[in-house]
């Protein structure tokens, strides 16, 4: 009877030693992309921007000091438009001395000329010999070839006085800005950059698969961001032969119309048509990827609305998402954002993608 407290004591350790019963895990809405047929891509998409065709680094003939920059960046420039000029006090003077040079050079000419024409009457009267007579010949070749060495170097000395004016090739836009007043220039330095009106082209790199199955001439549309239900026309002008420091290609496409909206430095979408890209490419969501590891992959959502991995390849990164090579038939369910959230065989509550990941998605 003495033990009859122990019961309860034991009862209540007893309870006290046990697990509470864990919560289920509560199921989280996912916004889910369904994998289409229009989804796997059969052209690749490459991002650039707008330029021109033919566009030139400008810089002076001769060197010297800026003594006036004449245009802004982004002017439009005429035919001829004076653009920058040099102090041109050193090419004057040089000017003036190859006058005054050759000035004299002409009055030695004549005067040797006249000395000739004296000495063949004198020599056919036989009061000088034939010996000073080929003297006098010799004297006037000398005086005639000096005057045209001095001609020459007149017409250089005044090119480089005209030289200290940069002038505009053709009509164009400055592009590029790169010297001040006051600044020292060498002769060819590049001073300002214009890119000429006319055609335009957008620029894009591709990798060493894409550019050996390029061809100069091909089709191409591009697509100006600044314009989104616009696509124009356009074809590939050139591709690069040797790859860059990114190992990339360069390829330049160009477009079928320059129209006025068509601004340098937009923003722009190739398509290039059956450019290497595989027909079991999908387009998904950016949001999509998962990154385990060294391995890419999404997370696909089954039958029972559970998530597993599915290891995919990036192909290409487009503007609006991305492009991947794997084993997603069309139907399959893809998480469209928030990916990092997720582990393996967790439900979720499928939700339509609308194409924006707000925050905080899943």
């Amino acid at each position: 009877m003495r033990n009859w407290w122990v019961m309860p004591i034991v009862a209540v350790v007893a309870s006290g030693c046990s697990k509470p019963a864990e919560k289920p895990e509560a199921t989280r809405p996912a916004m889910v992309y369904v994998v289409s047929q229009a989804a796997h891509g059969g052209q690749a998409v490459y991002a650039g921007e707008i330029h021109a065709q033919h566009e030139a680094d400008l810089g002076f003939r001769v060197g010297g000091k800026v003594l006036a920059r004449l245009v802004e960046l982004g002017a439009a420039v005429k035919p001829g438009q004076a653009l920058a000029r040099l102090d041109a006090s050193d090419a004057l003077l040089a000017s003036t001395q190859a006058q005054a040079q050759l000035a004299g050079a002409e009055a030695d000419a004549a005067n040797a000329a006249s000395e000739l024409a004296r000495s063949q009457k004198l020599v056919a009267q036989q009061f000088i010999s034939p010996s000073a007579l080929d003297s006098r010949i010799t004297a006037s070749k000398a005086a005639q070839a000096r005057l045209n060495a001095l001609r020459a170097q007149a017409g250089v000395t005044a090119n480089q006085s005209r030289y200290t004016t940069l002038t505009a090739e053709a009509a164009g836009v400055v592009t590029a800005v790169n010297v001040e007043a006051g600044q020292v220039v060498s002769a060819g330095q590049p001073v300002l950059r214009v890119a000429y009106d006319g055609v335009r082209e957008v620029q894009v790199r591709v990798g060493e698969s894409i550019a050996g199955q390029l061809k100069v001439g091909q089709p191409a549309q591009v697509h100006l961001w600044a314009m989104p239900d616009q696509w124009l026309p356009a074809r590939v002008r050139e591709i690069a032969p040797a790859a860059d420091e990114t190992r990339t290609y360069l390829v330049k496409v160009s477009l079928a119309e320059a129209a006025p909206a068509i601004r340098l430095g937009m923003s722009a979408s190739v398509v290039l048509a059956d450019a290497g890209v595989q027909s079991a490419a999908v387009a998904l969501p950016a949001g999509a990827l998962f990154q385990q590891g060294k391995q890419t992959a999404v997370w696909v959502v089954n039958q029972q609305h559970q998530v597993h991995l599915v290891p995919v390849s990036v192909v290409q990164y487009r503007e609006d998402g991305m492009l991947v090579q794997a084993n997603l038939p069309a139907g399959t369910q893809v998480i469209a954002a928030g990916a990092h959230k997720l582990h393996e065989g967790q439900a979720i509550v499928p939700a339509a993608y609308d194409g924006v990941a707000p925050a905080g998605s899943i």
